[in-house]
C-alpha cells in the first residue's frame, strides 16, 4: 500500500487526522490523487503551525482560511498562486473538514461556506441533488479555464521526431543529440497518443503486458489490471497494429541491446540472491489478462 500520512512538525502522528487517507472513498482514489490531497492538507495545516501561533487542525476557524487565502495569494512576500492552484488545495481541504464534521472530529468547517446556485430549468434530477448543497466561498473568481485545442497528427508526429527521436525538421538525424533510447521514447508516447493510457498507467507496464504480436492489422488488446489503472479502473486497453510492431522491434532490438548490457555488468546477479525470485511465473493465455502464479 502506498497510503500517505502526515506527522507534525514536533513528529507526531496524529490517528484521527490520518483517518481521513483510510476513508473508503479516499482510499480507492489514485495514488497521484492522494498524495496531491497530503500535499495540499499539509500545507495549510504547516500554516496553522508556524503563522497562527502552532495551532491544531482542531481549533482551526475560519479567520484561519482567510488568512491563509491572503498569505497564498495577496501577501507580496507570500507565494502569489495561480487561481487554479488555490482552487485545487481549498478543495482538498474542505473535503478533508467535512469529512472530520461527520467523524466528529471538529464541530465546524473552517472553509466558509456558500450555497449553490440553484439549477436552471430542465435540469432534471442532476440538479435537483445539488440545489440544497454547499460550495467553499474562498474559490478564486480569476481562474482562466483553459481551452482544449487539439493537435493535428502531422504536428504531433514531427514533435516526435524532432524532440524525442533527434530528427532535424526535414526528417533528418540531428548531428548534436544526445538522448538515449529514442525507440522506446518514441514507442512510449506513440502509446500513449493512440490509447489515452495515463502516464502513471503506462509506466507500470512490462513487457508481459503489451502486446508484442505480428497480426495482419487492426488492433490488439491488453488487460490494464486495478492495481495500475487510475481510480482502479481496470478495463481492456486497443493498440493499433503499427504501434504493437514498434513495440515489437524496441523489445527484440533496443531493449535486448540494453538487457545484454546489464547482463554483462552484472546488475542482475543481486536478484539472484533474493528469496523465492524462480518461483514467481508469468502464465498468459489468449483472449485473457495475464496472471501471477507463485
Amino acid at each position: 500500500m502506498r497510503t500517505p500520512f502526515l506527522v507534525s512538525p514536533s513528529l507526531e502522528y496524529d490517528v484521527a487526522l490520518n483517518g481521513f487517507f483510510l476513508d473508503p472513498a479516499m482510499r480507492a482514489a489514485a495514488v497521484t490523487t492522494q498524495a496531491g490531497y497530503a500535499r495540499d492538507l499539509a500545507a495549510f495545516l504547516s500554516f496553522l503551525w508556524s503563522a497562527r501561533g502552532k495551532r491544531s487542525w482542531r481549533d482551526a476557524t475560519e479567520s484561519d482560511h482567510v488568512a491563509y487565502l491572503v498569505w497564498r495569494r495577496r501577501d507580496p512576500d507570500g507565494p502569489r498562486v495561480a487561481g487554479a492552484t488555490w482552487d485545487r488545495e481549498v478543495a482538498a481541504v474542505n473535503r478533508f473538514y467535512r469529512w472530520a464534521v461527520r467523524r466528529g472530529h471538529v464541530v465546524s468547517n473552517p472553509v466558509p461556506q456558500v450555497s449553490r446556485r440553484p439549477a436552471g430549468f430542465g435540469a432534471g434530477r442532476a440538479g435537483a441533488r445539488t440545489l440544497d448543497e454547499q460550495r467553499p466561498a474562498t474559490y478564486s473568481h480569476d481562474v482562466v479555464r483553459e481551452r482544449v485545442q487539439w493537435l493535428p497528427p502531422e504536428s504531433y508526429r514531427r514533435w516526435r521526431d524532432v524532440g524525442v527521436r533527434g530528427f532535424t525538421a526535414d526528417g533528418l538525424p540531428r548531428a548534436g543529440f544526445r538522448g538515449r533510447w529514442a525507440g522506446r521514447n518514441s514507442g512510449f508516447c506513440d502509446l500513449m497518443v493512440r490509447t489515452g493510457l495515463r502516464l502513471s498507467e503506462q509506466a507500470a507496464l512490462t513487457v508481459f503486458d503489451v502486446p508484442l504480436g505480428r497480426g495482419e492489422g487492426g488492433y490488439q488488446r491488453f488487460w490494464l489490471s486495478e492495481a495500475v489503472a487510475k481510480g482502479r479502473s481496470a478495463r481492456w486497453v486497443y493498440v493499433p497494429a503499427s504501434i504493437a510492431l514498434d513495440l515489437a522491434a524496441y523489445v527484440e532490438w533496443d531493449r535486448a541491446e540494453v538487457v545484454e548490457q546489464a547482463r554483462a555488468a552484472g546488475r542482475y546477479a543481486a536478484w539472484r540472491r533474493l528469496r523465492g525470485w524462480s518461483r514467481i511465473r508469468i502464465v498468459r493465455w489468449r483472449g485473457a489478462p495475464a496472471r501471477r502464479r507463485g
